[in-house]
């Protein structure tokens, strides 16, 4: 067997892709030089024949060695059966099968040998080995179980999964709802602090609830880096379990009403000063922010544990309780800050653990536990602020309940975090840190995308009994009415890209969609979430046949929707989904009619002046496209001749009216942007760049409170609903 064979057989073992359709339908090949970068990440030696030969030959035996899955995950709507692999001449004429259920109950049940299905033949050595399938009974409860068979010694998690996702009954029996997206941090208000918070969070619900909308999204609000304010991407956050604390008000901290200290340098003439002046800025500025936020944060902790936590406080408890559900997990994210924070102040640069001593860039070391002892303190600080985060996000879900929102908030679950964060450092075996995940090349990108995030090794987070990922999806659901899922394709899989090299090198891994799916199901179940998928651009044939009967949404980004000379009629679109006409990859409404990004495009050098020439043609065929659609609908603005040689100026009007297009969209969901409301032309992120460009701090143009007293923004709020119901 020649070694490009011998690649392929290890890669197909450990669910790297041979081929996968483009952009346009058609397979590309992917080589098996590609194949080995993942590979290695893997953690395998693929650098001779005989390392390979041994990698494959580990592979067979530790499947036929595993008499019993490490995690199975069953769906209500299939049969019940978990495979086991056994030595063919010791089969036993009965199996003896006990289910202990989540909550304590113990089932016992008994198979037969003939009950039992053979499903493939195998070999450790010399002992022939038999997979069997074993039926289970049709009536566990859905949970998290463990299952035992008597004799095999191990366990297995079983975990019983709904047959769909969660939905509302209106939505259900077909009902349409609206809602608005926001990226939280631009949020301009006159009681936030210079970027977006839970304050304002709580206010755009209020406001928009009266307003007759369903839904207030968000972009991610994960960890970030409480050190690094600068490192402000919420798509490349430290951890993915845990939140911003940057969101923080810390006015509505309980605490500051009865910490005179706190209330008193929040009055002092600097204070103020520097406060205004961030309050000011067009962009937001994170280091003042942070600095503020923190100098404020820092006096009610002190308080806290002077007060609180020394009198054994209902409040106290309440800190306590939190820690003690959220356990080890949150104690190592807290650990992480704390050393984040301890080695920044010997070295700015420092960008994350690989930057730390070898003894710090694991947990479980001595001198992390040392460090731990010692600074107990500092680390039930970053606990708290965790605890604080979590507090002022739930408020903003009650309000919306209290207002009769169908959804409430919704929350944005990124597609991986930084290498260098909590996540990566909490649990370093579940992430290849020597790939990154990405997209692959396709006519838009010759050399493909590489968003520089480590993916989760799939065969570590099986045998981790998908325990991470539960944690993960359960804290992003709580306290929320839907979670959006960012690059949904990653249920299935997703493009590695090796480290220092284009994406145009890497290969397809695959994910266990189902079992994903089955936990994603259960949590939304229990926790009452719907679930979006963002699953635009190539989707696989796998994504389109498994998530709209779990009834997880898709979604739909109506600028990109235009076919030929028009864009599709509103009965026409999808309805289990959820309609956009921009994201924050695009510009705004406005920015985008006006090719404000094909400006900033050329300017970055991103595309050449033959490329921008093209793209401002098909432009302005799009616009046309918009203005025949509106025409054809009855919507085009009175005034505007759709036969004109050139496509009209943008205008308030037009941006209702191609909003009111999406409106009357069989897509039971419709999000409008805030900022094409206020005709802002810049875009929030740039996809491709960092420093060249201010991302994700754009702020927005006008306070809530002076955007949702305008008579027109009431008048186009009321027309949307109106657009619903029709």
């Amino acid at each position: 067997m020649s070694d490009h064979q011998l690649i392929n057989q290890l890669a197909g073992l450990c669910g790297i892709s041979s081929e996968y359709l483009d952009a346009d339908g058609l397979p590309v090949t992917i080589t098996p030089e590609n194949k080995i970068p993942p590979l290695q990440a893997m953690g395998f030696d693929s650098g001779s024949k005989q390392s390979i030969k041994k990698a494959i030959e580990q592979k067979l035996s530790e499947k036929w060695q595993q008499t019993i899955p490490a995690v199975a995950v069953l769906h209500q709507d299939k049969p019940f059966a978990i495979d086991i692999r056994l030595s063919e001449k010791k089969l036993p004429e009965q199996f003896k099968i006990t289910v202990t259920l989540e909550y304590g109950e113990v089932r016992i049940f008994r198979r037969e040998l003939n009950d039992l299905t053979i499903i493939e033949k195998g070999k450790t050595g010399k002992d022939p080995k038999v997979c069997l399938s074993l039926p289970l009974p049709a009536d566990l409860p859905l949970g998290y179980h463990q299952l035992e068979v008597e004799g095999i010694g191990s366990t297995c998690s079983l975990i019983v999964a709904p047959e769909t996702c969660y939905e509302p009954e209106a939505l259900i029996k077909g009902g349409k709802i609206w809602g608005s997206g926001i990226q939280l941090y631009s949020v301009r208000s006159k009681n936030n602090w210079g970027m977006g918070d839970y304050r304002d969070l709580n206010d755009m619900v209020s406001q928009l609830a009266d307003n007759g909308a369903d839904f207030v999204g968000l972009n991610p609000v994960h960890a970030l880096y409480a050190d690094n304010p600068l490192h402000c991407s919420p798509y490349s956050p430290s951890s993915r379990t845990y939140s911003n604390v940057l969101y923080i008000n810390p006015e509505q901290v309980p605490e500051f009403s009865e910490c005179e200290v706190a209330r008193q340098r929040f009055a002092e003439e600097d204070f103020q000063s520097r406060l205004s002046e961030a309050q000011q800025q067009d962009y937001v500025d994170y280091e003042t922010v942070a600095s503020l936020k923190f100098e404020i944060l820092e006096k009610l902790y002190d308080f806290f544990c002077k007060v609180h936590l020394k009198q054994n406080t209902d409040r106290a408890a309440a800190f306590i309780d939190y820690c003690n559900e959220n356990g080890e997990s949150l104690r190592q994210f807290a650990t992480f800050d704390a050393l984040f924070e301890h080695f920044r102040k010997q070295d700015p640069m420092n960008w994350g653990w690989p930057c730390w001593p070898q003894a710090y860039q694991t947990p479980d070391t001595k001198e992390v536990k040392a460090f731990v002892k010692k600074n107990e303190k500092r680390i039930r600080y970053f606990e708290f602020l965790q605890w604080l985060a979590s507090e002022q996000f739930a408020v903003a879900q009650k309000t919306a309940t209290d207002k009769g929102m169908m959804v409430g908030v919704y929350r944005d679950l990124a597609v991986g975090v930084d290498r260098g964060g909590a996540d990566t450092w909490s649990n370093p075996s579940l992430y290849c840190l020597d790939a990154s995940t990405g997209a692959p090349p396709d006519a838009l990108g010759p050399q493909g995308q590489n968003w520089g995030l480590p993916p989760f090794n799939p065969m570590v987070l099986q045998e981790q009994k998908y325990e991470p990922f539960i944690r993960m999806i359960r804290n992003n659901m709580r306290d929320c009415g839907a979670l959006r899922i960012d690059h949904a394709m990653g249920l299935f899989r997703l493009w590695w890209c090796p480290n220092g090299k284009s994406a145009a090198y890497g290969a397809y891994v695959h994910y266990p969609l189902q079992d994903l799916l089955g936990i994603i199901k259960l949590e939304s179940r229990r926790l009452n979430c719907l679930v979006f998928g963002e699953d635009l651009g190539t989707v696989p044939k796998e994504i389109e046949a498994a998530l709209p009967p779990a009834r997880l949404y898709s979604s739909l980004n109506g600028i990109h929707l235009q076919e030929g000379d028009r864009y599709p009629m509103p009965d026409t679109y999808k309805p289990r989904a959820m309609a956009n006409l921009t994201c924050h990859d695009t510009p705004p409404l406005k920015g985008w009619w006006e090719e404000k990004d094909l400006d900033v495009a050329n300017g970055l050098g991103i595309f050449d002046d033959e490329r921008t020439h093209k793209e401002r043609i098909d432009r302005e065929y799009t616009r046309k496209a918009v203005v025949n659609t509106l025409a054809m609908i009855g919507e085009l603005p009175y005034g505007i001749n759709p036969h004109a040689e050139n496509s009209p100026a943008f205008s308030r009007e037009l941006m209702e009216r191609f909003t009111y297009y999406l409106a009357l969209a069989s897509s039971q969901i419709t999000n409008v942007q805030l900022e094409d409301c206020m005709m802002i032309n810049t875009s929030v992120n740039v996809p491709g760049t960092s420093t060249e460009y201010p991302n994700w701090r754009r702020r927005l143009t006008e306070n809530l409170d002076e955007f949702f007293a305008k008579e027109d923004n009431r008048r186009f709020f009321h027309n949307i609903s109106q657009c619903r119901k029709a």
